[in-house]
């Protein structure tokens, strides 16, 4: 079987080392990255110092069934029993575990420098055709692209230089210490620039703006253990009932002299269950009132750049506004930008040096300037899920297509199935999902046998 998977973050390279090893390299794996070394990604790219992992180092193994080995590679290569590791030590663990697949298993393992721009879907197998000209046969392709960059929420000038984009090793070389910049969002990749910024000695003002001006809470210094939950209390109940269930239980973890994380991370092992529960009212619900709040609950940072970042805000240098961006406009020697706060009657304008675009990922296809997704849509084997969070797929991670029926030959992995699956962008979620993908790849039962190639008039 030749399966091709393309992306090589932390999604596409953990498959990969997954199919190896269930089939023993009889599985031939293609992995396609048209940018960057293998286990890096958006996520685990940057080499910045001051970017540390949001998840403890006991937590961050590739692997289910091998819960410290992450833990060993990291003592191994002298980072000792620190609880928040630089990120790119992560990449460069799940860059050697791909390496150690490959070698492992010789000749199961191809890799290709190229882009993936298009992918046909036949009734014997797939090809997905490369900027460069080429095309890749396999049985089955996996989507393994991560996160799509975000998107502005108002049109913006044409000023090279001036509007940056992440990741944020890309634009934090280009600020220059005094300038003014402006971040728009507050979440994760808010916090990890201007840490950056902090630690780059930047002496500017810095500005965050987002609709509520909510910013990711901090771990504890000492890791809480998960509230026992029972999934009944929540699964199949309605949206507003589950807000207060889990209010009214981080008020008695308080009273009783704990700590409210411990709930939120007694939900993990049933959120999945929780969001395929709701239907489309409730899924919207959620994500038009409580999903800012979720987010920063439970995706938090380490206590040392939630410190670094309170510096900043004590100090006065970094200012968090809840608002929204209304024009951004080129001036000779930097931007205009005009924003209103939260409750306020009339705008208020600014003048910066750099717009920062931190608001977090584009979810919709239709919206992407990314080849392979427009190709896959309009050739209708790929279609929005119902929420538009991301690419419509069954819970075994297949893709949907136009006619509403999954395809045994293209899956989809991590981020773009947020829609199917909601927490599926941490290590702990994706390393499950791609042990039980590849799991199904490898069943027999799973690709239908070869039937004469031609076109699949089903998409």
């Amino acid at each position: 079987m030749r399966i091709a998977i393309i992306g090589a973050g932390f999604t596409g390279c953990l498959l990969a080392v997954q199919l190896l090893r269930r089939s023993a390299g009889a599985a031939k794996v293609v992995l396609i990255e048209r940018g960057g070394p293998p286990g890096r990604g958006m996520a685990y790219g940057t080499p910045h110092p001051a970017h540390l992992l949001n998840v403890r180092t006991a937590n961050m193994s590739a692997f289910p069934d091998q819960p410290e080995d992450f833990q060993s590679w990291a003592r191994a290569h002298g980072a000792g029993d620190e609880p928040y590791l630089p990120r790119r030590f992560y990449g460069d663990y799940v860059g050697e575990t791909l390496a150690a697949a490959g070698r492992d298993f010789p000749g199961g393992l191809t890799m290709l420098a190229d882009g993936a721009v298009g992918l046909d879907h036949h009734a014997d197998g797939v090809t997905v055709r490369l900027a460069s000209g080429r095309t890749e046969p396999a049985d089955i392709a996996a989507l393994c692209i991560g996160n799509a960059p975000p998107s502005a929420p108002v049109p913006l000038p044409d000023a090279p230089g001036r509007i940056l984009v992440g990741p944020e090793d890309a634009c934090l070389p280009s600020i220059l210490p005094d300038e003014t910049v402006l971040i728009l969002g507050t979440g994760l990749t808010m916090i990890d620039i201007a840490a950056g910024l902090a630690a780059q000695e930047h002496r500017g003002r810095v500005l965050a703006l987002s609709r509520r001006g909510l910013l990711p809470r901090p771990h504890r210094d000492v890791a809480s253990k998960p509230a026992a939950l029972d999934p009944a209390e929540f699964v199949g109940r309605p949206t507003l009932a589950v807000l207060r269930r889990i209010r009214a239980l981080c008020r008695e973890a308080e009273a009783a002299g704990g700590d409210w994380r411990a709930v939120i991370d007694g939900l993990r092992p049933f959120t999945q269950a929780l969001w395929r529960g709701w239907d489309e009212t409730q899924a919207g619900r959620f994500l038009r009132h409580l999903r800012p709040w979720w987010e920063v609950h439970r995706h938090r940072v380490a206590p040392a750049i939630a410190d670094r970042v309170g510096a900043m805000i004590a100090s006065g240098q970094l200012q968090v506004l809840a608002g929204r961006l209304r024009t951004v406009t080129a001036l000779e020697d930097g931007l205009s930008v005009t924003l209103r706060r939260r409750g306020a009657a009339v705008d208020e304008t600014r003048a910066i040096c750099r717009l920062v675009l931190a608001s977090g990922p584009e979810t919709d296809p239709a919206r992407t300037d990314d080849p392979l997704l427009r190709s896959l849509i309009a050739g209708g084997a790929a279609r929005p899920d119902r929420l538009r969070l991301g690419l419509d797929v069954d819970s075994g991670g297949r893709l949907i297509g136009h006619d509403g029926q999954p395809s045994p030959r293209l899956y989809a992995l991590g981020p773009p199935t947020r829609g199917a699956f909601w927490e599926i962008t941490a290590v702990p979620d994706i390393r499950r999902q791609c042990a039980e993908v590849a799991a199904a790849m490898l069943d027999g039962d799973a690709v239908p046998p070869p039937a004469r190639r031609g076109f699949d008039p089903g998409i």
